[in-house]
């Protein structure tokens, strides 16, 4: 049994049970009014209305009953077992209005025939509450099974959150990984790359002459056709212009480019131009 049915079968049995106390208690007043009836005839309509309001308290309890389960329940509301309930205790009033009439008949003709009457009545109830119960049951079966089913797919919702929760995971596991490898790639990267510029700095550095002096770090080579006297229009002063900017070669004027040669000998990008054609002839 499971922990939802064990709650639902409780309450159907202390309905149940109810239902056979009252059962019980009816025939029990039954049987008293059989004795009663022995000792006076007075006394038989205050018995008949009395038991008359039992009928119709069993019948209202009854269909409390039913309408407590189908509130729980909506789908387990059954307008038959209304029905089937009423028909029940309108016979059981007529049996019993009819019992009476009879009883006031027969009292004086003997107690035996009384006796008789209500064991017929007695038999009657039995047989109706039986009905009834059998009737509780089935409802009592059809909800345990719509609990049970309705457990069932509660049960695979979560467990279909709780695979689609650990895919999630699994996932944004492998994307913080992918990302953390790819930063590691991209610091590799950039620290090359920064080694990289440190040398050709340390390389242009040894290039450019030391302040105070005339002479670079590295040997500039004098021959003539490499040196800048060859370029017609460039003069000793713009030479050491030209050489304070690290242009000192026809390579290093030629490699410099019209701005940079421009700037470092306060002239125009034209004239500049003339001079690098002149080193390239």
């Amino acid at each position: 049994m499971s922990q939802s049915e064990s709650p639902i079968r409780a309450m159907f049995d202390v309905q149940r049970t109810a239902v056979k106390q009252s059962q019980q208690l009816f025939k029990q007043g039954m049987a008293t009014q059989r004795n009663v009836d022995t000792m006076a005839l007075t006394g038989l309509k205050g018995q008949e209305s009395l038991q008359r309001q039992q009928l119709e308290l069993a019948q209202a309890a009854t269909h409390g009953y039913l309408s407590a389960t189908a509130a729980m329940l909506p789908s387990d509301d059954d307008p038959e077992a209304h029905r089937t309930i009423d028909e029940t205790f309108e016979q059981l009033k007529t049996t019993h209005a009819e019992v009476y009439e009879a009883l006031e008949r027969e009292l004086e003709r003997g107690v035996d025939s009384a006796d008789e009457l209500s064991g017929e009545f007695v038999d009657t109830l039995d047989e109706q509450t039986a009905q009834l119960l059998e009737i509780t049951e089935a409802v009592e079966d059809q909800t345990v099974q719509n609990v049970d089913e309705l457990s069932g797919q509660l049960r695979e919702q979560l467990d279909q959150t709780q695979e689609l929760q650990d895919q999630l995971e699994d996932q944004l596991e492998r994307q913080t990984g992918d990302v953390e490898e790819l930063l590691e790639r991209q610091a590799e990267q950039v620290e090359r790359f920064q080694q990289q510029l440190e040398e050709q700095a340390e390389a242009v550095t040894q290039e450019i002459p030391v302040q105070g002096t005339d002479e670079p770090h590295t040997k500039i080579e004098t021959d003539p056709e490499h040196t800048l006297e060859s370029v017609e229009g460039i003069d000793a002063d713009t030479r050491d212009q030209l050489s304070e900017a690290g242009i000192a070669t026809i390579d290093d004027l030629t490699r410099a480019g019209p701005e940079a040669v421009a700037e470092a000998a306060d002239i125009s990008e034209e004239q500049a131009e003339d001079w690098i054609e002149q080193a390239e002839a």
